[in-house]
């Protein structure tokens, strides 16, 4: 008897097929294929694709937050959160998973489900998990500088994709961000 895959294997190809060919590739078939499986054993696990969509775009999710966890200091300013980010942000290992994030945005802005839920829930883990980082007078003051920290960072990384790495690296200079 072969070998069975599990859901987090599952997972760990769809987030292969998403970096490799982007969000809209994603499908049963491809997952199933990468892993010499039927289509049967991904809905198994995934009752729709948008179950699937959501769990392996949270699960990017989470290799990023993981991937800045140490860059970050515990408690700091928002100007300090952001220039503590932008070195790793700024790498050519993280633009495949900005490309997918700013996938979902666009299709989120076209209000496209489940990608609407989804951005909405990405950008809320975000701002609350730097809410918890980012030094502020109260709750909604921290909340503020968390938005503000996800704004500058989301906008530099947009003009990064757009535009290039070297444009995103004047702004960021433009904005004191780096030297």
């Amino acid at each position: 008897m072969g070998y069975r895959h599990d859901r987090d294997d599952i997972v760990r190809a769809g987030i292969d097929v998403v970096l490799e060919e982007g969000l809209g590739a994603l499908s049963f078939g491809k997952v199933a294929k990468s892993l010499g499986i039927s289509d049967r054993m991904v809905v198994y696990y995934f009752a729709s694709k948008d179950v699937l969509i959501t769990t392996v775009v949270t699960a990017m999710g989470a290799q990023l937050q993981e991937l800045l966890e140490g860059a970050f200091p515990s408690r700091a300013t928002a100007d300090d959160l952001v220039r503590s980010a932008w070195p790793i942000l700024a790498s050519s290992k993280v633009d495949s998973l900005m490309a997918v994030y700013f996938e979902i945005v666009g299709l989120a802005s076209a209000k496209k489900e489940p990608y609407v839920a989804l951005s909405v829930a990405l950008v809320e883990a975000w701002v609350t998990w730097i809410s918890d980082l980012v030094i502020g007078d109260s709750a909604a003051e921290r909340r503020r500088l968390a938005l503000s920290v996800v704004a500058r960072v989301d906008g530099l990384l947009m003009v990064r994709q757009v535009c290039g790495a070297r444009a995103a690296n004047d702004a960021a200079r433009a904005l004191g961000i780096i030297d």
